[in-house]
C-alpha cells in the first residue's frame, strides 16, 4: 500500500527535506542546542542537570542490585 508524501506549502517557500530537517531539530533539543550559543548561566544550569541525571541514574543502579541481592 503506498503512502502519499504531503508536499510543504508553496507559501513557505521550502522543501520537504528542509522541513523535516527543522522538525527533527525542534524534536531534539541537543541538536537545536547545538548550532546555537548558550549563555553562561543556562549552559551552568544544563551541567548541573546532567550531573544530576548521572548521579540519579548510578543511585538507581545501585537500588536495582540491592534489591536482586535481598530477593536471591
Amino acid at each position: 500500500m503506498k503512502v502519499a508524501r504531503r508536499r510543504p506549502p508553496r507559501a513557505l517557500n521550502s522543501n520537504a527535506k528542509l522541513l523535516y530537517k527543522r522538525q527533527k531539530e525542534a524534536l531534539t533539543p541537543v541538536a537545536a542546542a547545538r548550532g546555537a550559543e548558550l549563555d553562561p548561566a543556562t549552559a551552568a544550569e544544563l551541567r548541573q542537570l546532567r550531573a544530576l541525571a548521572r548521579r540519579q541514574a548510578q543511585e538507581l543502579d545501585i537500588l536495582k542490585r540491592a534489591i536482586a541481592s535481598c530477593l536471591l
